[in-house]
């Protein structure tokens, strides 16, 4: 009779670390995901080295590698070969803004009038619950937008970047959660809206002043600021399909 070799790895056990292996994938995944989402990297910047990561995470470098790889496969990051890892801000489609695409006309003055309900309370609870670091990071944020309007770039993925970090600091993650599932469409609507230069100048006031409410800690204030931001928005939303379709018209 031949004796089983008492070496070789039991099929159990090459099970299980592969399953590890896949759940430390993914959770590395995860976390990348959250802070460029939390604007811990805005869109630009360059991510920690594949060693820095590894080492905050307490993870492989191959764990790192292979997440980096499916972040840069749905359009979060870009890995430039010898340069680095940068943010590039855009967000892949999700199954809720991909239901709403099929809504056709209409869309975007939809989503204006959803926002004009659902953004007020959350600037009112951003401002209650929202740690001071992530309001500084909100101002950064409105300040950042004044600078990159001053040299002529567009900003309209830091106005949304803007938008979820409030919803993100508000606490409550179905708003949180519905804010992201619609975040691609928010940015197709801002750069529809920030064409026009008063446009691009009301919202970079109304982004100060929202953003200096949530560092008082006023929450009737912000809701105030933010009820006023999205009156604005949905006007020029209104404005925009409108010019639209006239132009449409034979």
């Amino acid at each position: 009779m031949i004796k089983p070799d008492s070496k070789k790895t039991p099929a159990k056990k090459i099970k299980k670390a592969t399953v590890r292996g896949k759940l430390v994938y993914h959770n590395v995944i995860e976390k990348l995901q959250q802070r460029i989402r939390q604007a811990d990297w805005l869109p630009g910047d360059r991510l920690p080295s594949i060693a820095q990561l590894a080492k905050e995470m307490h993870v492989g470098a191959g764990s790192i590698r292979e997440a980096l790889r499916s972040l840069q496969s749905i359009g979060l990051i870009k890995i430039e070969h010898g340069s680095g890892v940068y943010v590039t801000g855009t967000r892949p489609a999700t199954e809720l803004s991909s239901h709403f695409e099929n809504l056709g006309d209409g869309l975007l003055i939809s989503l204006a009038e959803t926002r004009r309900i659902m953004e007020p309370e959350i600037a009112f609870l951003a401002a209650e619950r929202g740690t001071d670091q992530e309001l500084i990071e909100i101002e950064t944020l409105a300040r950042k937008m004044e600078e990159e309007e001053k040299h002529g770039h567009d900003f309209a993925e830091l106005d949304v970047l803007f938008h979820r970090k409030i919803a993100y600091a508000a606490r409550n993650e179905i708003l949180f959660q519905t804010m992201e599932g619609v975040s691609d469409l928010l940015l197709d609507s801002r750069r529809a809206i920030l064409l026009d230069p008063n446009s691009l100048l009301r919202a970079l006031r109304y982004h100060a002043l929202i953003s200096e409410a949530l560092i008082s800690r006023n929450p009737p204030q912000a809701r105030l600021l933010m009820q006023g931001h999205m009156n604005s928005m949905l006007d020029e939303v209104l404005a925009s399909e409108a010019q639209k379709q006239s132009k449409e018209k034979p």
